[in-house]
């Protein structure tokens, strides 16, 4: 309903401006006015009252009685209550009460009143004003109605559906889920005041706060990520996708569905770092490394692959996987790309056909993985070129000796011991040059065929199986044979000795073969042996030469990247009053990357200096150790006020280097992944055992999923980003080097919320 600007300015003579604006007010707001005196108990309704009861104006004289009888009988009562209340105590009068209109329908009013005192008159008043919200109420009602048949499914979904106040963020309701991933119960998450803006990470919370308040002043519906802190104290991703609800062009509620996607963080941290610590190294790997997309178009690659493949650059840029190889493997790779599409991983022996058409035998692993937004193939491969040889040679061999036994028949023999007979098979002929048929064969005539070296202890043997209480039945043994031609042969000689029901041998049937052929091979394999003793030694010095490699390499990094943080210093001082915000948070990133890259190629030189000890052993006082551990960590100590004890030996004999990296790391990790409201406390403990000598670091810190167990001891491999908290992942690395260079094992047990206790142990 629109006001009439003709009435506005040309009023009549029986209402002034203030009238009219009045009346549009009360018609346009569905609302009307009342005076209560309570001095004269008289009651005066404005015309929109009688309106919005279905009357004329003025249509009959007011009286509280009448006026009393128009409210809903179940609500006259409680609306009497509170006007007594409100007169008892000439405070505000406010209520939501029902009122029957002319055609005895009802409505729903909102009534409220303020008292005054008229100085004119010196009478007290009640002022109030009658506001229609029956639409409010059944809309309301649907509302309600709608929210109960959908409150089932919203508590089955599996993120936490929520609603708060556009304004304030208090929320007004949360979803059951919410105790599953956060640990907090609704109950807990809705009566305390800035609950969510309070647990989100400090790091994140003034971006997520200003986001949503920005979004939703503009009545924009936002998604975003942030840390929340659960009630273990444990760090977790949300993904929080929020719709704005508005009521008059303005934010009055928001709802949303928060998502723990820490898993997918974790891995997506995982995997940058990764990236990024390959791309410094990928061109020093020795082994074959490429990435390709579900199209085949190659995204990265090293040398490695450049130099076997025999392509340039540019070239296996515009080659797809298939092109390296034969017509006939094809189709064999396209079936392997969607298999680990389809599974995730695949390993397989492939050839591949160079650009100079050799065949090159790799061992290629090859995993799918996200890269830039999209599912790519990642893999890795070794030349196995000298190893496929080697097999190669190896079967010769073993076939070899197959058909030398094929080709050769066994020397099969039967021995009655009653009768002393001895039965030769046509194979003595064939093997050895004896002709069964002509000559007779007894025990005490194998007995002088056997090698004078080999005769007693043979003998001997028989002897103990002929002994009644002996229960073996097989045999086996070798020895060496005259032949017919009066040389000398290796046989073995298989039987199975046959007893009595007391024991007694009554007869021995047997097969002898010359294995002079698996004697020499033997010697073959013996010197195979020996050349692969000689490879692992040349390989042994081959790692050598790549740990000094990694050694001067890492040193080599460290000069640029200290000129980065350099010169983006100079840059932000000398032009910090040219440049924006992003500007000045591009240089952040490029120093703190350069800081974090510095910390990293710290911990690999020291990672490198594992094992590579100058020094001799010695005796070593436990409490000297560690003293200087914890004045190598005093900054760290003292800022978290951490307690270490210690108990146990008090000397052992060992190398010093490696020990103070071992404790270096388990303590600055202790004092690192510590409860942010809990002192920090560190027992460490001893004992010697027979061999070894044995150490437990135990703290009470945040602790480690069991699941993690076997990757925290892998370089690089955090269980936390370095935004959470400062690291390069490579620490625990360093012990398990540390304490495997010292000649023994460490193990961990933990539990989230509960503390770490590693237990590792030191040769004697």
């Amino acid at each position: 309903m629109n006001l009439d600007s003709s009435i506005l300015s040309a009023p009549s003579e029986q209402a002034t401006t203030k009238e009219i604006l009045l009346e549009q007010f009360e018609l346009l707001t569905q609302s009307g006015t009342w005076e209560y005196n309570l001095t004269t108990n008289q009651l005066i309704w404005s015309d929109g009252v009688f309106r919005m009861l279905g009357f004329q104006p003025q249509e009959f004289e007011v009286t509280f009685e009448l006026a009393f009888s128009m409210i809903h009988p179940e609500d006259r009562s409680h609306a009497h209550a509170q006007l007594e209340k409100s007169l008892a105590g000439k405070k505000k009068y406010e209520i939501k009460k029902r009122l029957l209109t002319k055609d005895k329908k009802v409505i729903w009013v909102m009534s409220k009143a303020n008292f005054i005192h008229d100085k004119v008159s010196g009478h007290q008043k009640l002022l109030g004003v009658f506001q229609n919200i029956q639409d409010f109420v059944q809309t309301k009602e649907k509302l309600k109605n709608v929210k109960r048949k959908n409150r089932s499914l919203i508590e089955n979904l599996d993120g936490i559906f929520w609603e708060a106040d556009a304004q304030t963020f208090e929320f007004t309701y949360i979803s059951p889920q919410v105790e599953q991933i956060t640990g907090y119960s609704a109950k807990e998450w809705l009566e305390t005041a800035g609950f969510w803006q309070s647990h989100i990470h400090p790091q994140d919370q003034k971006y997520a706060l200003d986001l949503c308040h920005n979004e939703t002043q503009k009545l924009s519906d936002h998604t975003f990520d942030y840390r929340f802190f659960t009630k273990t104290g444990k760090t977790i991703w949300l993904n929080d996708r929020v719709k704005v609800i508005s009521k008059k062009g303005k934010p009055y509620k928001i709802q949303g569905m928060m998502v723990d996607i820490t898993a997918q963080k974790e891995t997506e941290q995982a995997l940058k770092d990764e990236i990024s610590l390959n791309q410094s190294i990928l061109h020093q790997l020795p082994s074959v490394f490429f990435v390709f997309n579900t199209e085949g178009e190659f995204l990265l690659w090293n040398k490695q692959f450049e130099k076997i493949s025999g392509y340039t650059a540019q070239e296996i840029s515009n080659m797809k996987p298939q092109d390296f190889f034969g017509n006939g493997d094809k189709n064999f790779i396209e079936e392997q790309i969607q298999k680990v599409l389809t599974e995730g991983n695949t390993d397989l022996y492939l050839e591949v056909v160079s650009k100079r058409n050799q065949k090159i035998p790799l061992f290629l692993s090859v995993s799918n993985l996200r890269y830039k937004g999209k599912c790519c193939l990642f893999g890795t491969g070794q030349d196995i070129t000298e190893l496929v040889e080697s097999r190669r040679s190896t079967i010769e061999h073993i076939e070899r000796y197959q058909m030398v036994t094929q080709a050769t028949n066994d020397a099969i023999w039967d021995y009655d011991v009653e009768k002393d007979n001895l039965y030769w098979g046509d194979g003595f002929l064939t093997l050895f040059g004896y002709d069964p048929k002509k000559i007779k064969t007894n025990f005490k005539f194998l007995l002088s065929l056997i090698h004078p070296d080999d005769r007693k202890r043979i003998y001997g043997l028989i002897q103990k199986y002929f002994d009644p209480s002996c229960t073996k039945t097989k045999w086996l043994e070798e020895y060496r044979f005259l032949k017919g031609d009066g040389t000398f042969t290796h046989v073995q000689d298989k039987a199975l000795f046959i007893r009595d029901e007391k024991g007694n041998i009554t007869r021995v049937v047997g097969a002898m073969q010359d294995i002079s052929k698996q004697k020499e091979y033997e010697e073959s394999l013996k010197y195979l042996n020996e050349k692969l003793e000689k490879n692992v030694q040349d390989l042994a010095y081959s790692n050598h030469e790549l740990q000094q490699f990694a050694y001067v390499v890492s040193h080599d990094l460290q000069e640029p990247l200290r000129m980065i943080s350099s010169f983006m210093g100079r840059l932000e001082s000398r032009y910090k009053h040219l440049l924006d915000e992003k500007a000045l948070e591009y240089i952040s990133f490029a120093t703190n990357g350069a800081k974090q890259m510095q910390r990293i190629i710290l911990d690999l030189l020291e990672l490198s200096r594992v094992g590579r000890v100058s020094e001799e052993k010695e005796e070593l006082r436990l409490d000297d150790i560690l003293n200087q551990v914890q004045q190598y960590l005093r900054k760290p100590i003292r800022e978290k006020n951490a307690k270490i004890s210690y108990q146990g030996i008090s000397m052992i004999n060992s190398f010093k280097t490696p020990l103070v990296q071992i404790f270096q790391n388990l303590l600055g990790n202790s004092i690192k992944y510590s409860k942010q409201t809990i002192t920090p406390e560190i027992a460490i403990r001893s004992r010697e055992l027979e061999t070894h000598y044995e150490f437990t670091v135990k703290d009470n810190g945040v602790g480690i999923d069991p699941e993690y167990f076997n990757k925290i001891f892998v370089v690089f491999q955090r269980l936390h980003s370095p935004k959470e908290i400062e690291g390069t992942g490579i620490g625990l690395a360093i012990v398990k080097k540390a304490v495997e260079f010292l000649g023994g094992e460490i193990q961990v047990k933990s539990e989230l919320g509960k503390g770490s206790e590693f237990t590792f142990t030191i040769k004697k």
